[in-house]
């Protein structure tokens, strides 16, 4: 048994985990902007910024080399039904962060359509540095909902 290999899964749910935490506790709150995000937040945009943060982590876990996970593709559908729908759902009222957001959304979205090529051809999901820039995304989206939070 390789134990770097096994070890991974752990790593990676701790750093989603951990950025999933951050945008989830930092978007209940901004000053002027505030309102407005917060607003955003409290008519959908929350509902769509947690499934995609569960969506980086589904991504994570199907990117384990050693198995295939015989549910990977119906997964990585339904990420795909989640960019979409958060993609409908309307902008940001920040410019820097709908940007980020924009980037986020479309990393996780190529991350699941290459899942779905993968799976069809036999192979694993995803690839762990696809879906760990993926969350670098992400993760970045998040402190900018920091950032305007902390200039409350």
């Amino acid at each position: 048994m390789n134990l770097s290999i096994r070890a991974r899964p752990a790593v990676r749910g701790v750093l989603v985990s951990a950025g999933t935490v951050l945008l989830l506790t930092t978007l209940s709150g901004c000053s002027d902007d505030k309102e407005t995000l917060a607003s955003w937040s409290d008519k959908g945009g929350q509902k769509h910024m947690t499934a995609i943060a569960k969506d980086v982590k589904t991504l994570i876990q199907v990117s384990d080399p050693i198995g295939s996970d015989p549910t990977a593709a119906s997964q990585c559908s339904q990420v795909l039904d989640d960019v979409k729908a958060a993609r409908d759902y309307g902008e940001l009222p920040d410019k820097i962060a709908q940007d980020s957001w924009k980037e986020s959304l479309d990393g996780v979205g190529k991350a699941a359509s290459q899942c779905l090529r993968n799976v069809k051809a036999g192979k694993p999901a995803t690839s762990l540095v696809e879906v760990m820039d993926v969350q670098s995304s992400f993760h970045s989206f998040a402190q900018r909902i920091e950032l305007l939070r902390s200039q409350s």
